[in-house]
């Protein structure tokens, strides 16, 4: 995917916050924290559980930094596969209270769960386009938003049109997987809210200004939260 970081980066950060260092974490909020809201707003349609979602992911990246394996995949991917798994979980858990609270007016259990995969999806979607590669992202920006045919596609681009075909081919072949990823379970706790984890206004909170404190040193999840999906994060999820 287009703009994933080098491998290198990935393995240095993920070192970097296995160590401790409360500045990776930092960098890492300053590269990410723009992609995991607008992940999360996505799913959720909600600013303030978009913020508490960002500050969940991150609290669990800097609680559990050895989940990530630089050998499945980019630490991109990674996170926005816990982005979107704990935003699942939130919407999941905000419909099951609001069918609670409606009673016998509540949806059918079948129309929830198709809401559900449709946030979902559309989270998914979002991410793969704004990944690719640049001239496959422009190609479909030009057909499928400004509703240009592939002639003025390849005009706009300055490409032949079978180079055009070809482009817009291959970001339909990967926008296609949004709609065959069977989601794992959720990753993060819903009561998961790190003292010093990042927090700041809309549309994405900002990275703390003190040093994060004490954590443990383990891969595996705390109580009530489940390990993050194991070969997940090597796709462009």
């Amino acid at each position: 995917m287009g703009n994933d970081a080098p491998p290198r980066w990935d393995r240095r950060m993920q070192q970097r916050l296995a160590r401790g260092e409360a500045a990776a974490l930092g960098e890492l909020y300053d590269r990410f924290a723009s992609l995991v809201h607008s992940l999360a707003h996505r799913v959720l349609d909600d600013e303030d559980a978009a913020d508490r979602i960002t500050r969940e992911v991150f609290g669990y990246i800097w609680e559990h930094p050895d989940s990530y394996d630089p050998k499945q995949g980019s630490l991109r991917s990674w996170v926005a596969a816990l982005t979107r798994h704990q935003a699942v979980q939130r919407l999941r858990q905000t419909e099951a209270d609001s069918a609670r609270d409606s009673g016998p007016d509540a949806p059918a259990p079948a129309e929830t769960e198709r809401k559900i995969r449709e946030a979902s999806t559309a989270a998914r979607a979002d991410y793969i386009v704004t990944s690719m590669p640049a001239p496959l992202r422009a190609a479909l920006e030009l057909a499928y938003f400004q509703r240009r045919d592939y002639r003025q596609t390849a005009a706009d681009l300055g490409v032949t049109e079978d180079e055009a075909r070809r482009r817009l081919r291959l970001g339909l072949q990967l926008l296609s997987t949004a709609h065959n990823h069977q989601s794992p379970p959720p990753v993060v706790s819903r009561s998961t809210r790190p003292a010093h984890s990042p927090s700041a206004p809309s549309p994405a909170p900002q990275p703390p200004h003190t040093p994060l404190g004490p954590r443990p040193h383990t891969p595996h999840a705390g109580p009530g939260m489940s390990p993050p999906p194991g070969t997940d994060h090597g796709r462009p999820w």
